[in-house]
């Protein structure tokens, strides 16, 4: 494949409050659980990135993938989310992806992806 969609939700409000762990892999995957958390927490901005990953996924017609994290922000949760980018990259081996993250705190993890794979966007 030659490019997917990444979402990253480090402090992994996605289990916390749904209680379903990344990778979340496929768009019809991602639009269940952005609706899970949009009802869980409709004021979450997890969901607002979850949305738009999959709107630009589906513009590219190409995978998109939700990796999630630790509530315990930093080691942890990055440990998490690259056992989880591993497993994402072994099974479609993209050129590159287009990263969609809520904020700066989610940008902290563009080392670990650019470590597997070329980013070629970051929104």
């Amino acid at each position: 494949m030659d490019k997917i969609v990444i979402c990253v939700d480090r402090d992994d409000d996605i289990k916390r409050k749904t209680g379903i762990k990344g990778p979340i892999i496929g768009i019809d995957r991602n639009i269940e659980v952005a609706n899970s958390l949009a009802l869980a927490d409709p004021e979450d901005t997890d969901v607002n990135a979850m949305f738009s990953a999959i709107k630009i996924a589906k513009e590219l017609n190409t995978e998109v993938v939700t990796l999630t994290g630790d509530k315990s922000v930093g080691v942890i949760s990055d440990m998490e989310i690259s056992r989880q980018l591993d497993e994402v990259v072994d099974k479609f081996k993209p050129e590159g992806v287009i990263l969609v993250t809520d904020g700066a705190e989610d940008e902290q993890i563009i080392p670990i992806i650019e470590s597997r794979a070329k980013i070629i966007s970051v929104k």
